[in-house]
């Protein structure tokens, strides 16, 4: 008698494919016909719901290479990598390191970079919101004290790197854009990705500004990120920089280290 894990397991196996795991109809009450006609059903919901996630995900990739191209790019990445979640927010996690070694979608190079800024704005729309914060208090801290602070950063900020120009790209496939429809493909671009209330914002950052708040992200003192910053980009501002992310809220605190 199997135990009720390996039968739900079974059954799962068995919606993805029949022909690899049979055994699993022996479980389902019925004529052998009627079950699978059944199965199949629930199989075609499943790769209509699972195509409609990872279209919602990534609707810019999906414009890029068309609807029925992106649907066959579904089913093929639904089958190489399975959702592991029993939520469909979390399915397509995969996705862009998919697209960068599958052989049909290796013309378009810069379509993994995007994948990647496309779910990084997709996790910022399920991020928590801010609290406000008196941001006040950060101009009050004594100078002394300045290259200790530790900024904490919104829910679902993010930094992508690339050397293509994918926050152009991103920008100019929105359907509120309504500005000139190029990119100048000479131009490598790091993207901030960042709640702003019930929107999400895709920025390019200058190098100076990339470096800081991709070391501010990763735990550093304002005084190290600045310094990183300084010594990518000359003419880095940090005031007109910590002005921008305040006013947007992808700052949303701050600490003093007096260890640094």
């Amino acid at each position: 008698m199997p135990e009720l894990l390996d039968i739900q397991r079974g059954l799962a196996s068995f919606l993805h494919d029949s022909v690899a795991a049979p055994c699993a109809e022996h479980w389902l009450m019925g004529d052998a016909v009627l079950v699978e006609q059944r199965m199949a059903i629930y199989r075609a919901n499943m790769a209509a719901a699972a195509t409609r996630a990872l279209g919602a995900a990534y609707p810019v990739v999906r414009r890029v290479v068309g609807e029925a191209f992106f649907d066959g790019l579904a089913r093929t990445y639904r089958r190489l990598a399975p959702s592991t979640s029993g939520d469909l927010f979390d399915f397509g996690a995969a996705f862009a390191g998919f697209l960068a070694e599958f052989p049909d979608t290796q013309s378009l190079p810069y379509l993994a970079d995007l994948a990647r800024l496309e779910w990084a704005v997709h996790h910022a729309y399920g991020a928590e919101d801010a609290q406000p914060w008196d941001q006040q208090a950060l101009a009050q801290v004594a100078p002394a004290e300045q290259s200790a602070i530790r900024l904490a950063w919104a829910a679902g900020t993010a930094i992508v790197d690339s050397k293509f120009p994918i926050a152009r790209v991103w920008l100019i496939h929105q359907a509120a854009f309504d500005g000139e429809f190029s990119v100048d493909w000479s131009v490598r671009e790091c993207a901030l990705v960042a709640r702003e209330g019930l929107r999400v914002v895709v920025s390019a950052l200058g190098a100076g500004d990339a470096v800081f708040v991709t070391s501010g992200l990763a735990g550093a003192a304002l005084g190290t990120s600045a310094e990183a910053a300084l010594a990518a980009d000359s003419g880095f501002d940090l005031g007109h920089l910590l002005g921008r992310l305040m006013t947007s809220n992808v700052i949303c605190e701050f600490s003093i280290n007096k260890d640094e």
